[in-house]
């Protein structure tokens, strides 16, 4: 099961996803810079304008000459100009989507059926066709379903946000793609409750004022930022959450907003986690981390063979077999997916099929990483020795492979010794002819 089965899935006793309630009509105002909105400072520009209705060119190329000059205005690396460069970006996408419209007749803007592609708020919409189903959906913005057999609806194509066609001039809230590639890492502090007062009892995303004890409009907690929305914001889905993963390996799922589970779909398989650097007693209460630390070692070693194998490379082994490729590149990089299938135990199985595969192209089918294997100087054995093999030892100094047994029996490494004989052995001589000289 993956992290995305859990939004329509009963998990753990916990119940499923509660419809969404209608939600009241809310203005466009500016919200909180942390959540990845326009800053406070820039609540006066009325850059708005070029975003939220069908522009036309001249009103784009005045609102991206005004940003550019905001970016000359703000600071470097600040708030204010990350927030002017991304709306830049989409200003000039919009722009492009215009021009193009404007010189081919043909194209789907200026037809009846609306425009196919729109990219508003970091979100590249993509027009739905109209489905064969009764399958129910909800709009993203007014919590309204979406008759997807009379009604045009626009999805998403990085973050999957849903919306009417008439809905999508008031989209608020910000692509979860764009947001997770900007923090570049999940929020690792357990609910960081700030309070309601914090938030002036206004939803966090929408800025609708929240209703206390009044039943329709209660503010609903988000687990994973701990801020408070609204109930169209906020439609109870659940989730897991990262920081009670690292922290108290809890794979409980989670009451958490629409923004918050579409970022966490959208990184639930990026290895943005560092286990070894947030909590390393973890896996000393954790044996499967422990396997799962020794299995990538094993991937990682082998990856060195497969890369310069050139037989390897024909039949693109290393990537035709992987379908999560960090678990190959590093070994101390983890995806939240990741985790979700060490508590399930089923990477241990996925990992050990590759195991099994690469093992055998090194040590049985190919002629050329056989060739690559080691002799124990220690015992002599003519049996070909792999740095990956659970009962092998590399030297940290010369990079010799022996039998663990054999090294440790040994105590002093024999390759070092017989490289340090030799190097004195060719100062002698280099002293020899020096005096002779």
């Amino acid at each position: 099961m993956t992290m995305i089965d859990i939004e329509e899935e009963e998990i753990g006793g916990v119940a499923p996803l509660d419809r969404p309630e209608s939600a009241s009509s809310v203005s466009i105002d500016s919200v909180e810079s942390m959540n990845g909105d326009i800053p406070i400072a820039l609540e006066a520009e009325e850059l708005q304008l070029a975003l939220n209705k069908e522009a036309t060119e001249e009103e784009l190329l005045k609102a991206i000459m005004r940003c550019k000059n905001l970016v000359l205005e703000t600071d470097e690396c600040s708030l204010e100009r990350k927030w002017i460069v991304r709306h830049l970006i989409e200003l000039r996408l919009r722009l492009q989507e215009c021009r193009e419209a404007a010189t081919d007749p043909e194209h789907p803007r200026n037809k009846s059926s609306g425009v196919s592609k729109r990219t508003i708020k970091g979100h590249h919409f993509i027009l739905q066709p109209l489905l064969r189903s009764t399958t129910s959906r909800y709009c993203d913005h007014c919590t309204s379903t979406i008759w997807c057999l009379v009604q045009a609806w626009y999805e998403c194509q990085d973050c999957s946000y849903s919306c009417h066609y008439k809905c999508m001039s008031s989209v608020l809230r910000e692509c979860a793609h764009v947001v997770t590639s900007e923090r570049g890492a999940f929020e690792m502090e357990i609910c960081p409750e700030v309070g309601l007062s914090a938030q002036r009892y206004k939803c966090a995303e929408c800025k609708a004022h929240l209703e206390l004890n009044k039943g329709y409009n209660d503010p609903k907690r988000c687990d994973y930022n701990g801020l408070y929305y609204c109930s169209g914001c906020h439609w109870n889905s659940l989730a897991i959450i990262p920081a009670r993963v690292v922290h108290n390996w809890d794979f409980t799922p989670k009451p958490v907003c629409q923004a918050t589970l579409q970022q966490l779909k959208v990184a639930s398989n990026r290895p943005i986690i560092n286990l070894e650097s947030l909590n390393p007693k973890l896996f000393n209460f954790v044996h499967e981390l422990n396997l799962l630390g020794r299995l990538r070692n094993d991937l990682y070693g082998m990856r060195k063979y497969l890369l310069v194998c050139r037989i390897a490379n024909e039949d693109h082994l290393l990537w035709k077999e992987i379908d999560v490729p960090h678990l190959l590149e590093t070994t101390n990089m983890y995806s939240l997916q990741d985790l979700v299938d060490v508590h399930s135990g089923e990477i241990f199985i996925k990992i050990q099929t590759w195991i099994d595969t690469f093992t055998k192209h090194i040590k049985v089918d190919c002629e050329i990483c056989k060739g690559r294997g080691h002799i124990c100087e220690v015992c002599s054995n003519d049996q070909p020795l792999y740095p990956f093999e659970s009962n092998a030892v590399t030297c940290e100094d010369c990079h010799g492979v022996f039998h663990k047994n054999c090294f440790n029996r040994k105590n002093n490494c024999p390759k070092c010794i017989r490289l340090k004989e030799r190097d004195n052995h060719m100062k002698d001589i280099n002293c020899v002819d020096d005096d002779d000289e």
